[in-house]
């Protein structure tokens, strides 16, 4: 069956001329004027064309379901048509008025359906991959199901690798040989199943109780150091040049506006002078070291103290040559030894001293008593002086 065109709006007859066309005063008059020309009886032309032009419309409409809108007619108010496809409505009556700019004399049957978004209901394009993006799209039953069997097997993999006993959870590495642990009691480790011990281990409050960590391991510990040493504190430093940012206290001068918090320490603009120096704990009033000022400088003392002095030669009848060869704890000889009772002055009654508490390398014979090394070398000089190890003293400039 051919698609039926359009037909035109010509209404039956619409044309006749005056006197051709008489309307039915009564249904019952029958065809009216044919009465006179056909013996009441129409031709067969006219009933054929009459339905020909009937079963075209019928056809049009049977196939469109909805008019098409056409110029020619006019249109009641809520009269259905279809313009372009879309169905429109008339709210007035209305002819030549063209339903898609006229939209006060029609309006859209139905409105159309939006695309739907994430704030917009509508239509939705149905999508059956599982690494989409989109937000305009559903996914289908087999997106979901790929993403299930995915997800229940990463879930698998999951409970595999962590366990919990309600005090301990563990994740395992993917031999099992090891796993990280946490507990309930906030310690945190890391424990080797085949040595059977917990290498590593920090509680709650950060402390490290089982394992160690090398300084050089851990990031920023340098200037974790460097912050939390106030500026000004002299430091031993096991190099003869200072670290970057630090000065040797060495009593030379800074440049307070470039260094302010290395002023607040020294105002006066100057470090103090440590090379070769004691640090010693300021007095401040308990009178072990009275009478010092911050900073002040002291010099090397011996404390008072008593020797026991040996009997013998009245040292004040020396001559000017014995008084120089004699000593407060003996004498000693023109030839450096230690006279014996063989010469006329006797010069041997003393006792013999020594700077480390020996009897130095003292001998004996008939006549001379001979020494040799009452002083060990480096044992006596110009101060007073324990056991040391030489650092320089340095600062923080900043």
């Amino acid at each position: 069956m051919i698609i039926q065109k359009k037909p035109d709006y010509l209404i039956f007859a619409d044309s006749a001329k005056k006197g051709e066309n008489i309307e039915f005063p009564d249904v019952s008059r029958g065809w009216g004027v044919t009465v006179d020309q056909t013996a009441s009886k129409p031709p067969m032309e006219w009933m054929n064309g009459a339905f020909n032009r009937i079963d075209k419309n019928m056809l049009y409409l049977l196939q469109q379901g909805v008019p098409e809108w056409s110029e020619q007619v006019t249109y009641p108010a809520n009269a259905i048509i279809k313009y372009n496809g879309i169905l429109y409505t008339a709210i007035v009556e209305n002819d030549n008025a063209r339903p898609s700019t006229n939209t006060t004399k029609w309006k859209k049957t139905q409105e159309e359906i939006p695309n739907a978004s994430i704030t917009t209901k509508g239509l939705v394009k149905l999508n059956s991959e599982t690494n989409s993006d989109s937000e305009t799209e559903a996914a289908t039953p087999k997106a979901v199901k790929t993403v299930f069997d995915l997800t229940n097997n990463r879930i698998n993999d999951i409970t595999d690798k962590f366990q919990s006993d309600g005090f301990e959870s563990r994740v395992y590495s993917h031999d099992k040989r090891f796993y990280l642990i946490v507990r309930d009691d906030g310690l945190v480790g890391m424990y080797n199943r085949v040595q059977e011990r917990l290498p590593w281990g920090f509680t709650d409050n950060g402390v490290l109780v089982e394992g160690y960590v090398p300084a050089n391991r851990i990031l920023d510990l340098d200037k974790f150091v460097r912050g939390s040493i106030p500026v000004g504190i002299p430091l031993p430093w096991p190099q003869s040049t200072p670290p970057a940012g630090w000065f040797e206290c060495n009593g030379a001068s800074f440049d307070v506006n470039c260094f302010p918090e290395l002023a607040k320490a020294y105002p006066w603009g100057s470090l103090p002078d440590l090379r070769g120096e004691f640090i010693r704990g300021w007095d401040n009033g308990r009178g072990v070291d009275p009478g010092r000022a911050i900073l002040g400088w002291q010099n090397h003392q011996l404390a008072a103290h008593k020797h026991v002095m040996a009997w013998g030669e009245n040292r004040s009848q020396f001559s000017k040559t014995y008084m120089d060869r004699s000593a407060p704890f003996g004498s000693t000889g023109i030839s450096g030894i230690w006279h014996g009772a063989g010469f006329n002055c006797d010069f041997d009654n003393a006792l013999y001293y020594t700077n480390d508490g020996t009897n130095g390398s003292i001998s004996h014979n008939q006549v001379f008593t001979e020494w040799n090394d009452l002083n060990p070398t480096d044992r006596v000089g110009y101060e007073t002086r324990p056991i040391n190890v030489a650092f320089m003293y340095i600062v923080k400039a900043e």
